[in-house]
């Protein structure tokens, strides 16, 4: 029993992990043989049931902008906007077209996703800031939440310091 108690209590510090979550990955592209590098959508620091996060795509053809892919998670809603407070500076980011992508991951779980144009120095921004909001409006309002706020960060900032790094290598190849 005790062991079974220690197994559940590893997990559930895992789970909490900010610094948890997916790898960024390089792809090469068919089209142009340029390097694509991703990362799927992680979590703010939520406070709530419905929270906020974000992913991203750059790629080497386009190496001064990327793909911003915010998300809600565990509901269905129609994402109309992305803004970030950035010690005190608000950047609003531009729509890359399309629909909001509604995901189903299991029964219960549920999640919008949605991309957005963002400058590649955004990103740098983000990880050398010490308070950074994320604002998520939506067809429902407005959701937001910490991305990092002095000692506090998330699952989406340490992952973008991934993205970064996997960036940086691909940069350093060519």
């Amino acid at each position: 029993m005790r062991g079974l108690t220690t197994i559940m209590a590893a997990f559930a510090l895992a789970a909490c992990s900010t610094t948890a979550g997916t790898e960024a990955k390089t792809m090469y592209s068919g089209f142009d043989d340029a390097a694509v590098v991703h990362i799927d959508p992680h979590g703010n620091a939520c406070t709530q049931f419905i929270c906020t996060g974000f992913g991203g795509q750059w790629q080497e053809s386009k190496p001064d902008i990327f793909l911003l892919r915010a998300a809600v998670f565990n509901e269905t809603t129609a994402i109309l906007g992305v803004s970030f407070n950035i010690d005190g500076e608000t950047v609003e980011l531009e729509r890359a077209g399309g629909f909001t992508d509604f995901e189903r991951v299991l029964d219960s779980v549920e999640g919008s996703e949605k991309d957005f144009v963002a400058p590649v120095t955004l990103i740098d921004r983000i990880l050398t800031a010490d308070r950074v909001w994320m604002r998520v409006t939506t067809s429902d309002g407005n959701i937001e939440d910490a991305v990092v706020d002095g000692d506090k960060d998330s699952k989406a900032y340490n992952a973008l310091k991934r993205f970064s790094a996997e960036i940086e290598k691909v940069g350093a190849a060519e």
